[in-house]
Order: structure tokens, then C-alpha cells, then sequence
């Protein structure tokens, strides 16, 4: 038999005697983030839910793998217990199908098109039209520049911008075949 972390804590468990009670019970929604031990108070189980997963993505991001590094996680407490949804996920829920999806990238400093989120598109062509559309300037080989004002992207963009002009004859060149 294994046992997980959750297991150990009893945070899971549904004998009320052996349950584990980090939070506060006059709390309706409380934040329990394990590393620093501390608690934030939640409006709603919809913010709750959005603020675990924030702090455990970015605590998974942060991990580099070194057995020195302290883990943390942020669980979701209801009246200072552990919260667990009641019923079966809906069928299908959880399962991941994998998509390519493409965004678009300064191809100089390495800048990605982004308002609120990053866009993703489904097409390379779709991402290239959308930064286009946002001011960027594409060069006849593909590259991408953004917008940022420095000398390596004006350098970048004056040399697409020579590459894209076609070369005009002189009115008083002749032409020797």
C-alpha cells in the first residue's frame, strides 16, 4: 500500500476525529498555501479554485528538481478543512487531447505578441496576420520584428525593409544584356 502526502496530512480522510483542520472554521473559503504555512481568506469556491491553481502552477514552474527545495501547495480549505468536490467529475473531464498551436515571436529579441494572455492560433499564418495587425513588420524571409525601439530592431527592420523593396533602375541607367 502507498500513501501520498495527502494521506499523511489526513486531509482526506472521513472520520472527523482523525481529520486534519489546518484552516479556520469560521471561514467559509480559506487559501492554505503548505510551504510558508499560511492562510488567505477567499471570497467564493470560484476565486478559491483560480488562486490554488495559480500558486501551484507557478510552484511547479519554480521547481528546479533539487532535492533541497522546499515543496509547496496551495489547497483549497472549507470551513478549515481540507475541500474535496462531492460526486464524480463529469464524463470526460480531465482528459487532454493534444493540439499544435501556434504564436507569434520576435524573431530579434524573442518578444511574444500578448495582451491579457498569450494568443494562440492554428495556423502559423493566423499568428504572423495577428502581429502583423499589432504594428510588427514581417521581412520577405519570414522573420517577425516587434515594435520595440532599439538599435538592433531598427537595424532589423531596415534590413527587411531593403529586402522587401525591389531594386529601381536609374532613368538614365542603361540595361546591358
Amino acid at each position: 500500500m502507498t500513501t501520498t502526502p495527502a494521506g499523511r496530512r489526513r486531509l482526506f480522510t472521513t472520520d472527523p476525529d482523525q481529520r486534519l483542520r489546518p484552516g479556520t472554521p469560521d471561514r467559509a473559503w480559506e487559501l492554505w498555501l503548505t510551504g510558508p504555512n499560511t492562510l488567505l481568506p477567499m471570497p467564493d469556491l470560484a476565486n478559491a479554485l483560480m488562486a490554488a491553481a495559480e500558486h501551484n502552477a507557478l510552484a511547479a514552474d519554480l521547481d528546479d528538481g533539487s532535492p533541497l527545495q522546499p515543496s509547496t501547495h496551495a489547497v483549497v480549505l472549507r470551513h478549515g478543512y481540507a475541500w474535496r468536490r462531492t460526486g464524480a467529475a463529469r464524463s470526460g473531464a480531465g482528459v487532454a487531447v493534444p493540439t499544435v498551436c501556434w504564436t507569434a515571436c520576435c524573431s530579434v529579441c524573442g518578444a511574444a505578441v500578448e495582451d491579457e494572455f498569450l494568443p494562440h492560433y492554428d495556423s502559423a499564418d493566423a499568428a504572423v496576420a495577428d502581429a502583423v495587425d499589432r504594428g510588427w513588420r514581417e521581412s520577405p524571409d519570414g522573420r517577425l520584428i516587434c515594435d520595440q525601439d532599439d538599435v538592433a530592431h531598427d537595424d532589423a527592420r531596415a534590413q527587411a525593409h531593403t529586402e522587401d523593396t525591389p531594386v529601381q533602375p536609374d532613368e538614365n541607367q542603361l540595361t546591358f544584356l
